[in-house]
């Protein structure tokens, strides 16, 4: 048996591919890296600030019954006007949260929309 070496060449692996894929990791994480330094300076208000309203929005809700509930009062729309006059006049926040059921009629709470605008609310919000 006669077995020669002859002209086997030994395998070498190839780096480059290796080496590009840890010189893009390197940039990945050096781009993504947050330095302490970097940011926004934010001034946030402390405890006693008067700029922040404590008071919130008056909660109108009107469930699929079409009963409506101003707050802890139940009331029709017989009535409702002078509800939301008296509520909304003492109040600094004249913001109205309409929170209403999916099957309500929608013509009820456009009157309720319209009604709470007429009685001095300025900002809106429906939930549904």
């Amino acid at each position: 048996m006669n077995i020669s070496k002859g002209n086997h060449k030994r395998f070498k692996p190839d780096l480059a591919p290796l080496i590009d894929v840890v010189f893009l990791l390197l940039i990945f994480y050096m781009l993504t890296f947050a330095i302490p330094a970097q940011g926004l300076d934010v001034k946030l208000p402390n405890e006693n600030s008067s700029n922040i309203s404590e008071e919130m929005p008056l909660v109108i809700r009107i469930n699929k019954a079409d009963d409506i509930q101003v707050g802890d009062q139940s009331t029709d729309l017989n009535s409702l006007m002078a509800i939301l006059q008296s509520e909304i006049s003492v109040r600094s926040n004249k913001a109205v949260i309409v929170l209403t059921d999916e099957k309500a009629l929608y013509n009820i709470f456009v009157q309720v929309f319209d009604m709470a605008r007429q009685a001095g609310a300025s900002g809106f919000s429906l939930v549904m």
